[in-house]
């Protein structure tokens, strides 16, 4: 115990040493001083006495001191940051061996030696700062665009070297040879549909329509800021991997547990894995991996930002784009099915979901919606504590979102039923709701269980595998009957369900799993809760689901297609129906059902009418034909004694595939015709009309733009592919190795550096040593992209914006903008704004340098604000915080605490740690500290915050503090003092 504490000790005090010369050195080069030692080396006098001459010289010895003192910085901060991560793991080594009360008494006894010793440096380097000052101010600033480069001069002829293709060459290879914008506009109609009575469209807005939904703008400058970080989190990712597989964990499972299913221990820490962690991992000594990243650190500094390649929108679209992100009388949605969008006024889609949502039998209006989130966590605490055995505490805690909202409920039109005036599908989001973390638990536990349902359909793939079993066996039979295609659909299935059923059917299946863990009736309970606290707001009207499931929650679908098995599926095939000897085949999708009838149409209307009584909630349409009938993005037709199937896309299907002028990355845009023309060969069972429809796709993707020859190369890929390997029924060579993979996730932008490239040309270093070469391989280290903002996510939003400030989620600024919006001083002439407030209408940071608007009228007497601290002294120094009473009173709270020294916030935290180096004021008088802090802080009031229902105010400025943290990179995360 004493060695420990001894090297706790030396290395807490090596770490102060190492700080507090830092914070000198900080002070002293931000004077314009260099420290004595190091200009003492710089003194230099030439032979020449020309004075021009000597000058010269010594502004260079100069220039060369000033780097050197930049490198020591550099030195410093590094080993302090080590230091720093050493400290932290001593002391969890002693309160592990030391007792608490023996803990408390060595860090009391630390404390007071580490306080002389920091006294007694901070008495020294005082007297060093006032004699580097006298000395003079010979600090140059570091310029690299002052350096004078050197004129490359060639004496021998350069080797000429075999050209990679650009990028932007690559992706031109992609594109026909004519101009994409000139060839397409003219021959393809425009995918929208205009309800709007008040807005009439022009060229430009067909412009962006056409461009189609997944369409990526060509974005502005780069944020190398966001670059950085995500950067730096994958070194931080890569390390904690090489860390974890270096350390040996025992296993203890009978001693500290129950046995528990496999599957919740994964999710568990799944769940641990991406919502923790994200301190900074360890400097590890495994020289390949340090090595790897070195030197991908100095490509990122060596990049230059190259060059866009111009806008990918005409001026015309670009000025259409931006009004259509402005229209507040008109709302764009996207099609229901296919690739499109809908113009309608926004008071009639306001009306046609209210008309929905007032509907008695599926929704009631929440009375109190102040408490309604509130009460839906104390039953899922109640739930919680019920059944905690089937729940680690862990999972118990995440199970409640404190910052959750009402979900939202939007409507998308259902493009391709024009003869019905284009209904609408009601879809309900939980995204944010009190519910979505035990609804994304129950899935866990669902989706497993889909593959017991042994009619239902997971995707057009299984669909076309049992088509072509059937026809097989049809073939093989002598004689085999005429037959009728039929289809049905299950109008309104989700709200129509009913509860109780429903939970019967998911308890039977919770019933058949080999490993009850968790036990069933927590299962059960948990759906119970999310049937019967399903809420959603829209246009400020809170509402609650009553009967069926709302389509939003990770579990609708497993629920749904549970409780349909039961309630039909099982019903029709089971003995007890007496036409079941009709039935050849029956498999459902959601609520759309494909059947084989081999009974008359009269058999089969009769059948129906008997469908349609199994559940009086549930309604079923028919559709019939001998020949052929339409089912998913399939055509089954009746050809001879078998079944052979098409492709089919309904009417309002535009074919607007992505162009390849979006701002996406090449391989993306290269790989469309081949995914296009593959899906052909599986859909198409006969030789002929897969040939007829590589030609009718081939027209779709010309008018989109695309390359003639990359087209051809796909159908001639796509001819090569067994069509039994495209249905996975060939799986040789196929299987692929699982491990665990470590993508670099960065946003796309051509400006950006080439990270793939950079990647892919030291991946080799890796391998230099065994762990390394095991733990990452090149099939596990590999760049992927987050996209920008595309033309859907532009122009349509799903949650409508509050009428009341500070409410919509678009609104970041905490209000609506108008000409008095702005933070101002008051009329009274106080401290807070003669001295330290800025008036201003925008406010900004240096980490960011974007600029943000004020969207509403601040001054110091507005209670409920955000405010920002932005230090004058220290570069990149900002704090964020919020109040709920006028900024009068917190701002009179901080000045005190910062002046007697108090630690109570991260501002008053900095200002007393530097308080005798880069913060010194004179606190004689009251008007002398007032005059000296002017100079050394201001003070922005950047967002004042509404009451939000179903949260505290003191909720919603939470909220909005941790949003502006991270959007001014003000938390500890990115480098900033917020430790909130």
């Amino acid at each position: 115990k004493h060695k420990d504490v001894l090297v706790y000790k030396n290395t807490l005090f090596r770490h102060n040493r190492f700080m507090n010369q830092w914070n000198y050195m900080t002070t002293t080069m931000s004077n314009g001083c260099i420290p004595k030692g190091i200009q003492d080396q710089a003194k230099f006098r030439v032979s020449f006495e020309e004075p021009s001459i000597q000058n010269l010289c010594q502004s260079l010895f100069h220039y060369a001191a000033s780097r050197s003192a930049d490198a020591i910085k550099r030195h410093l901060k590094f080993h302090t940051e080590t230091l720093r991560q050493r400290v932290y793991s001593l002391d969890k080594v002693l309160r592990k061996k030391l007792s608490q009360n023996e803990h408390v008494a060595v860090m009391e006894e630390i404390s007071k030696q580490v306080s002389k010793v920091n006294e007694d440096q901070a008495k020294v380097h005082e007297k060093k700062l006032q004699r580097d000052q006298d000395i003079g101010k010979n600090y140059v600033q570091w310029q690299p665009s002052h350096i004078l480069k050197r004129k490359n001069r060639r004496i021998l002829p350069k080797k000429k070297k075999t050209r990679i293709p650009s990028r932007k060459m690559a992706r031109r290879s992609i594109r026909r040879t004519e101009e994409t914008r000139e060839t397409m506009d003219p021959t393809c109609p425009p995918p929208v549909i205009n309800l709007s009575s008040s807005k009439v469209l022009t060229e430009g807005h067909f412009g962006i329509f056409r461009k189609g939904p997944k369409f990526v703008p060509t974005p502005p400058k780069a944020d190398f800021s966001e670059f950085r970080e995500d950067f730096g989190l994958w070194k931080n990712k890569l390390r904690w991997a090489y860390w974890h597989s270096t350390k040996i964990i025992e296993e203890r499972i009978e001693e500290e547990m129950t046995i528990k299913d496999p599957e919740l221990e994964r999710a568990e820490k799944a769940l641990i894995r991406s919502n923790g962690c994200q301190f900074m991992a360890p400097v590890n000594k495994n020289h390949a991996l340090e090595l790897f990243l070195h030197k991908l650190e100095v490509g990122i500094k060596e990049a230059k930002e190259r060059s866009g390649s111009g806008d990918n929108l005409t001026a015309a679209e670009r000025k259409a784009l931006n009004e259509m992100k402005r229209w507040k009388d008109v709302i764009i949605r996207p099609f229901d099915k296919g690739v499109g969008f809908v113009v309608d006024d926004l008071s009639n889609y306001k009306s046609r979901v209210q008309s929905e949502i007032m509907n008695p039998a599926t929704y009631q209006v929440v009375e109190n919606p102040s408490i309604a989130i509130s009460e839906i966590h104390a039953r899922i605490s109640n739930w919680s504590e019920e059944y905690k055995e089937d729940l680690s505490q862990e999972l118990t805690d995440w199970m409640i979102d404190k910052n959750a909202s009402f979900g939202y409920i939007y409507m998308n039109y259902k493009a391709h039923k024009p003869e019905k005036n284009y209904p609408g599908r009601f879809i309900t989001s939980g995204c944010g709701s009190p519910t979505e973390r035990i609804s994304m638990w129950i899935e866990h536990h669902m989706s497993p269980l889909m593959n017991l349902l042994p009619y239902r359909l997971k995707d057009t793939t299984q669909f076309l595998k049992i088509i072509k079993s059937y026809s097989e066996e049809r073939e093989e039979k002598e004689n085999p009957p005429p037959i009728i295609l039929v289809s049905w659909d299950i109008e309104a299935m989700y709200p129509n369900i009913d509860n109780d059923a429903g939970l019967q059917a998911c308890r039977e299946l919770f019933d058949e799993r080999t490993f009850p863990i968790p036990s069933t009736d927590s299962l059960i309970e948990a759906i119970r809760i999310t049937l019967e606290e399903n809420i959603a707001e829209f246009d400020g009207l809170v509402v609650k689901q009553r009967s069926g499931t709302a389509m939003g929650p990770h579990h609708a679908c497993s629920y749904a297609d549970a409780a349909v098995d039961k309630i039909i599926d099982q019903k029709v095939m089971n003995d007890s129906n007496p036409m079941r000897h009709f039935i050849e085949l029956w498999t459902r999708f959601r609520d759309d059902i494909f059947g084989v009838w081999t009974g008359s149409h009269e058999q089969l209307m009769e059948f129906h009418g008997w469908l349609n009584s199994l559940n009086p909630k549930l309604r079923f349409t028919i559709n019939t034909s001998e020949d052929s009938i339409e089912y998913l993005d399939v055509v089954v037709s009746v050809v001879g004694q078998k079944l052979s199937t098409a492709m089919y896309s309904k009417p309002s299907d535009t074919h607007a595939y992505l162009l390849p002028t979006s701002n996406h990355p090449t391989h993306i845009c290269k790989n469309i015709p081949n995914s296009v023309m593959k899906r052909v060969t599986r859909n198409c069972s006969e030789q002929e009309v897969r040939d007829s429809t590589y030609e009718e796709y081939k027209e779709h993707l010309l008018k989109r733009g695309y390359s003639e020859s990359l087209i051809d190369d796909a159908i001639t890929n796509a001819r090569a592919t067994p069509r039994d390997k495209l249905l996975g029924l060939d799986r040789e060579g196929d299987e692929k190795a699982t491990s665990r993979k470590f993508p670099l996730i960065i946003k796309f932008n051509h400006r950006l550096p080439q990270m793939s490239k950079m990647i892919r040309e030291n991946l080799h270093i890796l391998s230099l040593t065994p762990e390394t070469s095991k733990l990452f391989n090149p099939d596990t280290v590999f760049t992927s992209y987050k996209m920008e903002q595309n033309i859907l996510s532009m122009i349509t939003k799903n949650r409508l914006k509050a009428s009341s400030p500070g409410h919509g989620e678009e609104n970041v600024g905490g209000g609506v903008e108008d000409g008095n919006s702005g933070c101002f001083g008051c009329d009274q002439g106080c401290t807070l704004c003669q001295n330290f407030l800025v008036e201003s209408k925008t406010f900004t940071t240096s980490k960011t340098n974007q600029t943000f608007k004020i969207k509403s009228r601040i001054t110091c007497d507005t209670k409920g604000v955000i405010y920002l601290i932005t230090d004058k002294i220290c570069e990149d120094v900002f704090y964020v915080g919020y109040t709920e009473d006028n900024m009068k009173v917190r701002w009179r709270n901080h000045k005190s605490h910062i002046k007697q020294g108090k630690k109570t916030c991260e501002i008053a935290s900095h200002f007393s740690r530097l308080g005798k180096t880069a913060h010194k004021l004179d606190k004689s008088t009251q008007a002398v500290y007032t005059s000296q802090l002017s100079s050394h802080l201001s003070i922005v009031l950047i967002e004042r915050v509404e009451e939000v229902p179903g949260k505290t105010k003191k909720q919603q400025l939470e909220i909005r503090e941790k949003f502006w943290q991270g959007a001014l990179k003000a938390a500890k995360l990115f480098g900033g003092i917020n430790k909130r």
